[in-house]
């Protein structure tokens, strides 16, 4: 076990992600409605940029504190309905491992929340749209 200790804390505005080695401690926070509102308006893909925003955060605050080379980083995802009309979207960090070592996790939740502008019907039938996928990412 790698003596990093990666804390992974959300808020209902940010997510905080907090890497330690010892002493070393290092912060980052990634301010939600300010990166949604801002995809959203120049109409990229906001979950992938998420996702990629997300995974580049934890390397940057990891290699703060304990240089590295190579990081794995595995997650699944969750969501309520098919990705472009989910209002609940769960992500879980399974692992994380920088240059072959395994690092210890402290809450590696992210619950992001939306508007549910889903019809009746749409919410009735979303089981059949519900969508849970595995990633596995070397950075």
């Amino acid at each position: 076990m790698s003596p990093v200790i990666l804390k992974i804390k959300e808020g209902p505005e940010e997510i905080r992600i907090v890497a330690k080695n010892g002493p070393e401690v290092s912060i980052h926070t990634i301010n939600i409605k300010f990166i949604m509102a801002t995809l959203w308006w120049e109409g990229v893909p906001q979950l992938e940029t998420f996702f990629n925003i997300l995974e580049l955060t934890i390397k940057r605050a990891i290699n703060e504190v304990y240089p590295h080379d190579k990081l794995l980083l595995n997650y699944t995802y969750s969501a309520n309905d098919n990705l472009e009309e989910a209002s609940e979207i769960n992500v879980n960090i399974n692992q994380v491992e920088v240059d072959g070592q395994e690092m210890e996790l402290e809450v590696g939740e992210i619950h992001l929340y939306g508007n549910d502008g889903r019809g009746f019907f749409r919410k009735l039938t979303s089981f059949r749209r519900k969508l849970s996928e595995n990633v596995a990412k070397e950075i």
